[in-house]
């Protein structure tokens, strides 16, 4: 009966977070207990071969080549996620376009944010900067990329990328790129709810600040879910190199 219980009370936080369309600060996602399970890093173009794995960036380059690194079970529901879109239209399947960040590189990103956000306003805080630049970049300590649990990820037929409002990371502007916007057409908001739909149902936890932005494991996930630990932690991964 506990376990029923838990399991209700995890569909309601989530359903309830759905409905709010939650948008996690750094206070909340502190508050949550980092947890390392220890489950490996899979290279997700050789587990998922129906699914287009491609870079839009070369910041992991160095790290990792060309390879998009996920959690083992970020890729099996990566896979489930894709058999369902295909049930729907069997031209569909997911892009992923990032997985795994180096804590380099996504510490090289919030810093540089920071100092542009700190020299647009330097009256303030440090901590008053750290949440304004984690509204554009994930602080370190809490981002989801770090730990291999997040992915970036669109929806492709034969004609290409389904058309979302955006591309993928284009910060132009900040009001389009949220999951529900107001500021997009039916179509494009048709399609975003294509792609939230299918990962929500394998339990991948949105961000909805990035239509594009899923992860499952990290304190986000944990956050949406209404759990009080991570599955995963912050990693320190090079390809060749042995893992933990």
């Amino acid at each position: 009966m506990l376990v029923e219980r838990e399991k209700f009370a995890i569909v309601v936080t989530m359903t309830s977070y759905i409905q709010n369309r939650k948008i996690f600060n750094i206070a909340e996602l502190q508050k949550i207990k980092v947890y390392e399970n220890n489950e490996e890093l899979v290279d997700l173009n050789k587990v998922c071969a129906d699914i287009i794995c491609k870079y839009k960036k070369i910041d992991m380059k160095p790290y990792i080549g060309n390879s998009i690194f996920v959690r083992k079970t970020v890729a099996q529901k990566l896979n489930k996620a894709n058999n369902s879109l295909k049930k729907i239209n069997p031209n569909y399947k997911l892009k992923v376009v990032y997985g795994y960040r180096h804590p380099v590189v996504q510490k090289k990103y919030f810093i540089k944010r920071k100092d542009i956000i700190r020299a647009q306003h330097p009256d303030l805080s440090e901590d008053e900067l750290n949440a304004i630049t984690h509204n554009f970049v994930a602080m370190p300590e809490v981002a989801g990329h770090v730990t291999g649990g997040a992915v970036d990820v669109t929806i492709v037929d034969d004609n290409g990328e389904l058309d979302m409002g955006t591309n993928i990371a284009d910060y132009t502007n900040t009001e389009v790129i949220k999951t529900f916007s107001k500021n997009i057409s039916k179509i494009q908001a048709k399609n975003r709810k294509l792609l939230h739909d299918s990962l929500t149902q394998q339990n991948f936890a949105p961000f909805y600040g990035e239509w594009w932005h899923f992860s499952y494991g990290d304190r986000e996930w944990a956050a949406f879910y209404g759990k009080k630990k991570s599955l995963y932690s912050l990693l320190d991964f090079k390809k060749n190199k042995p893992f933990l």
